[in-house]
């Protein structure tokens, strides 16, 4: 398109622009404008038809196939690494060692003319040796209203030591005892005849020594053991003599073998003594034997301990025996309850030194019998409750062959001594206690036992109390004052009587209550005064038939450490 052709088309659109323009001046500016409006009706809207489309929206169906997926898992171990920090070590501030001394000796003296001395002497701390010395002396002159001479003493000296080595420890003792009684149990003026001192006269001494050898391993798999060699020997006044070699020894290992429980033990313990028994109208020896192997296991709170008991009896006639013995024990409480229950058996010689200790009125002549505990039924628990507070309790029974009941001997006058008589019997016994302390500043200890026993032929057990009650207390004050007061009260028992035609019946004992007090002043660390009180009720006792014991007695004195 040229020039002109452009210009040309443009013009007739200038010429519009002026119309337009001019109007829109002349329409502002109101000038031009004469319009008259005249409205005749109302005015009513409508609206007029109009065609409408007719469309509703949908939605459009795609279907979506998920493809199928697999996957797999690779474990990877995360390393860890633990670098813990260094804790710094604890300053622990030493506390002084209490100086020790090495003697202790008490002197003292009581009525019924009653002198008093005992004395210790050891050796300082060492973590090779350890030596010990102990002498003791106690007698009595004192007289019983209407009884014949009833003084008595008992003197000993005992030494041992002990000696350590990396695992093992060697120990050994010697010892020499001698006891002095009168047979007193019978009153003169209803006596016929004439009864020198010399002839109520008895004396006990007492020959022992004993060495020994134990382990004392850490580790609980190593082969513990010990083996003990230890030799007696008794002789009376009227010329009764027993000696007795004995030799015990003990051996266990444990495994773990088997998962099922947490460790497997064996063991083998065993026994073997030879005595030799002489008196005025015997002499004979005897030998007993026994062997005992055993297995134990645990898990848990559960231990559990199995055996046999073989044993063999030689003197006049040969004999063996078989007891099987079962234990178990449960831990409730770690440290705190505990129970066991178990079955056993077993053979033991009623020797002259076991009779002579238990009963120091016997005869110098005895029959000597094996008491054989053909089964046994044991059961116990002890428990602590909270620091202060110790419980224990034990119950028994057995059926036992040949026991041994001291009884009067009415063969010799004045009937004043015993002898043993041997019955088969079944026994029922049991033993509670419960101790509260607080360090060692107060301790109360209580207690009560019981013994029921059945006998098969005689009419009593005799001299067997029925039952036994007691309570202990210990009282510090400020370290300056000890007090100590002590209650027993035993049961009746019964003693074997015969009439003059020798029917024998049964005399009942009283029972008695002995109250005892003490009380020590320590006027320094290392002196110090004491003064014990016995019997302080004056009840008349009896421990043995027709054999009162003193009445209220006391023994004071002093006790000195350097």
């Amino acid at each position: 398109m040229n020039a002109k052709s452009r210009i040309r088309s443009v013009k007739p659109f200038l010429l519009a622009m002026l119309v337009m323009i001019n109007g829109a001046w002349n329409l502002l500016s109101g000038q031009g404008i004469n319009e008259q409006v005249t409205v005749v009706a109302a005015y009513e809207p409508s609206i007029p038809d109009v065609n409408k489309i007719n469309l509703n929206p949908a939605a459009s169906e795609t279907e979506v196939k998920l493809p199928v997926m697999s996957y797999s898992v690779t474990p990877v171990q995360m390393e860890t690494k633990l670098s813990p920090e260094s804790i710094p070590a604890v300053r622990l501030v030493g506390e002084p060692q209490k100086k020790l001394l090495r003697n202790y000796a008490r002197l003292g003296f009581g009525n019924y003319t009653t002198p008093y001395a005992e004395f210790w002497a050891n050796s300082l701390r060492s973590k090779s040796y350890q030596l010990g010395l102990h002498f003791k002396h106690l007698s009595s002159s004192g007289e019983i209203k209407d009884y014949a001479e009833s003084g008595n003493s008992v003197n000993l000296i005992q030494l041992q030591g002990r000696k350590f080595f990396g695992q093992h420890t060697l120990s050994a003792g010697l010892g020499f005892r001698r006891n002095a009684v009168h047979h007193y149990g019978f009153k003169p003026a209803e006596s016929e005849g004439f009864f020198p001192d010399d002839m109520l006269k008895q004396r006990f001494n007492r020959l022992n020594a004993s060495v020994a050898i134990r382990s004392n391993y850490a580790d609980e798999d190593k082969l513990n053991h010990q083996l003990t060699l230890g030799f007696r020997n008794i002789a009376d006044k009227f010329k009764t003599r027993e000696t007795t070699f004995s030799l015990q020894g003990a051996a266990d290992k444990r495994f773990e073998l088997f998962d099922i429980t947490d460790f497997q033990q064996l063991g083998l313990e065993t026994s073997m003594d030879f005595a030799g028994y002489m008196d005025s109208t015997l002499k004979q020896s005897s030998t007993l034997v026994s062997v005992r192997p055993f297995i134990a296991t645990g898990f848990n709170e559960y231990t559990f301990k199995l055996g046999l008991n073989f044993t063999f009896q030689g003197d006049s006639v040969s004999k063996a025996y078989l007891f099987p013995f079962a234990e178990a024990r449960l831990s409730v409480i770690e440290d705190a309850l505990n129970i066991y229950a178990g079955i056993t058996g077993g053979l033991q010689r009623k020797g002259f030194d076991l009779l002579a200790e238990q009963n120091p009125f016997i005869q110098s002549v005895l029959p000597l019998q094996y008491t054989r505990e053909r089964f046994a039924f044991y059961a116990g628990a002890s428990a602590r409750a909270g620091k202060h507070i110790n419980l224990y309790a034990s119950f028994r029974t057995g059926v036992i062959e040949h026991e041994a009941f001291f009884v009067n001997d009415f063969s010799q006058a004045p009937f004043n001594r015993f002898v043993p008589l041997y019955d088969d019997a079944n026994l029922l016994a049991g033993r509670f206690e419960a101790e509260y302390h607080t360090a060692e500043r107060l301790k109360v200890k209580a207690f009560a036992a019981f013994e029921k026993w059945k006998v098969q032929h005689e009419l009593q057990p005799w001299h067997k109390p029925a039952s036994t009650l007691g309570a202990e207390a210990y009282y510090n004050i400020g370290n300056k004052i000890i007090a100590r007061a002590s209650v027993t009260a035993s049961g009746k028992q019964y003693a074997r009587l015969e009439d003059e035609d020798g029917e024998v019946r049964a005399y009942r004992i009283k029972g008695y209550t002995d109250v005892s007090l003490g009380l020590e002043y320590r006027y320094t660390r290392q002196l110090s005064a004491f003064l014990n009180l016995n019997n302080v009720t004056g009840v008349r006792a009896y421990k043995w038939y027709n054999y009162p014991g003193y009445r209220f007695n006391l023994l004071g004195g002093i006790a000195y450490s350097f």
